[in-house]
């Protein structure tokens, strides 16, 4: 009874850990190296990043932003690196270009100044520990300042030095930014997939009936 105690205690532990999530992907610290937003301000554009740890589902997503004004919208999406070889100048770059949508927020209304979008509440699986984070905002005036933080270098994880920017002819192309590090200002938080958790509760299972059959 008391071998019987001590698994379930064991595994409501490691439940409650895995639960909570880690973070696989950081690039929030000092310093900011600037702002980057393409010309077109309507056209999406985001940053591909690799996760660290393991943990795929993801659960938690921030980015940071600056806008002059509280005025315009935005749309977060995250897509799988799985569409046509990038090219660059006629030559392969190597990189897969973002495609499959794995998730669309709702819009949300920018606010005026330096600011950190949190969204929570998520179960998204990325596929190979990797995705492409995205933006794009919708009625901006001319006259407004807005853009995505630029940091550099991740914590957590790590992240191609260039951004993805989709025209409007769709077709998605790699930029680099003069005199700095493309790598936008993000955090990820994850937990195992529920197929990694059973995996992991069967074999403690199996190491407590082990450890009773010896006794």
């Amino acid at each position: 009874m008391k071998g019987l105690i001590c698994a379930v205690a064991v595994v409501a532990t490691i439940t409650s850990a895995l639960a909570q999530g880690d973070v696989v992907y950081d690039n929030s610290s000092d310093p900011v190296l600037g702002t980057f937003v393409p010309e077109d301000t309507s056209l999406e554009f985001g940053d591909q990043i690799v996760l660290s740890g393991g943990a795929s589902l993801v659960t938690e997503f921030r980015l940071e932003y600056f806008s002059s004004d509280a005025a315009g919208t935005g749309v977060i999406r995250f897509r799988a690196n799985d569409g046509a070889v990038d090219l660059m100048g006629g030559f392969e770059t190597g990189q897969l270009e973002p495609s499959t949508l794995l998730y669309e927020s709702a819009s949300f209304p920018l606010q005026a100044d330096f600011n950190t979008l949190e969204i929570t509440g998520l179960s998204i699986p990325v596929p190979a520990d990797m995705f492409t984070f995205t933006i794009e905002f919708s009625d901006v005036p001319n006259t407004q300042n807005v853009g995505l933080l630029l940091r550099n270098p991740p914590v957590v994880g790590s992240s191609f030095d260039d951004v993805w920017v989709r025209p409007e002819n769709g077709d998605w192309a790699l930029r680099q930014i003069p005199l700095t590090t493309a790598n936008l200002a993000a955090q990820v938080v994850a937990v195992p997939e529920p197929g990694t958790v059973a995996l992991a509760l069967i074999g403690i299972g199996s190491l407590f009936g082990f450890m009773r059959r010896r006794r």
